[in-house]
């Protein structure tokens, strides 16, 4: 084989570099390049040829590298959380397995599952309402809890602390509610108005935002009934559909002040909401955490009561007195070192635009305010 154009001049110094020492010009040709070339000179050879089991060896060795390679990517590009959805969701799972309840790990106490609860399970050493909720998607919630905020252990009932502790949090959270229905809202006088206790689990990050965002499905709205230790879920309606998965939005967070702030006048609501839309969330947290509403259906979440029949008097209006936020998953660590750089992130950001504003204002000023 000759080379007579820099094409092939250019593939054939290619095919070289991969291949070593084995001369791809003599492969090509089958023959030695050079015509003068000896068998006394093929025999001087420093390179030998390996044997069989050398070179099967060696291919072993190489694919043990590769698949390493690719295994060690893939832990380090999932969280845990998401990786023990993968292992949930994959074609090969063997459902003839008994599903062994799994046992939640929290790094403290909870004011919502004490752990000196009537019905407490003392071999699996969780809350009978936790242990119930986690039975939904055990494979996730059965793992360690990190509380990021909680009203009983100083952070206050705050719902701005409460955005400020969990925005540009990457994991896996739990946010749960504790309220009583609104007397402000109550059609008669409120009498020994009750405890309800509802929330919302998620895998999307928090963010302000004037318009939903977060499109995972796995995420599910739930109440908790201490009266019969029962918890009612109440999943995305797109749940578990492939052909439909990621179309729609379910989180809304929009504080009246902050990087989300606009001008919009289509009825938007400030604070938390879940599911419905931005101007009537199916479950909205208000900033001042009164009169935060939790309606009984929306086009995203399957149907039911979250205040459980203790909100109907009050036209479903309630008033938030608790507040816990967990992380959950695992990988505590790099979340929480993530969200912080992610923050200071929007710190500089915001900082550069108010040096702009104020440049801008100065040169307004020297201008007379000629705009």
């Amino acid at each position: 084989m000759t080379t007579n154009s820099s094409d092939e001049a250019e593939l054939l110094a290619r095919l070289q570099s991969q291949f070593g020492d084995m001369n791809v010009n003599e492969f090509l040709n089958g023959c030695p390049n050079n015509d003068d070339a000896t068998e006394e000179d093929d025999s001087e050879s420093s390179v030998e040829e390996p044997t069989p089991e050398e070179l099967q060896a060696w291919q072993e060795s190489q694919f043990a590298k590769g698949r390493m390679r690719l295994q060690t990517k893939e832990i380090l590009d999932d969280a845990a959380a998401v990786r023990r959805r993968r292992l949930r969701t994959e074609k090969e799972e063997d459902k003839d397995w008994e599903r062994v309840p799994a046992a939640p790990e929290l790094d403290g106490a909870s004011i919502f599952f004490p752990s000196n609860a009537d019905g407490m399970d003392l071999a699996a050493g969780a809350h009978p309402l936790l242990q119930k909720l986690v039975d939904f998607d055990p494979e996730v919630l059965g793992t360690n809890w990190r509380c990021l905020y909680s009203s009983s252990r100083g952070d206050g009932v705050s719902c701005l602390n409460l955005m400020d502790k969990i925005r540009a949090y990457a994991g896996p959270t739990m946010l749960i509610f504790g309220g009583v229905p609104s007397a402000s809202r109550c059609l008669e006088q409120a009498e020994d108005l009750k405890q309800v206790t509802l929330g919302f689990f998620t895998f999307d990050t928090w963010m302000e935002c004037d318009n939903m965002f977060g499109a995972d499905d796995e995420c599910f709205l739930f109440a908790l009934d201490y009266d019969s230790n029962d918890v009612k879920i109440f999943p995305s309606r797109l749940r578990g559909n492939a052909s439909k998965k990621g179309t729609k939005k379910y989180m809304y967070c929009n504080p009246s002040s902050g990087a989300a702030k606009s001008d919009k006048t289509d009825g938007s609501v400030h604070g938390f909401g879940v599911g419905g839309s931005p101007s009537l969330p199916r479950l909205h947290i208000t900033e001042s955490l009164e009169e935060c509403r939790a309606l009984c259906y929306d086009s995203l979440f399957e149907d039911g009561d979250l205040m459980l029949g203790k909100g109907s008097e009050s036209l479903y209006y309630f008033d938030v007195n608790e507040i816990e936020v967990w992380a959950v998953g695992g990988d505590f660590d790099e979340q929480l070192a993530a969200q912080a750089k992610q923050k200071e992130i929007e710190l500089a950001t915001l900082e550069h635009a108010r040096t702009v504003d104020k440049r801008q204002l100065l040169e307004h000023i020297e201008n007379g305010f000629a705009w």
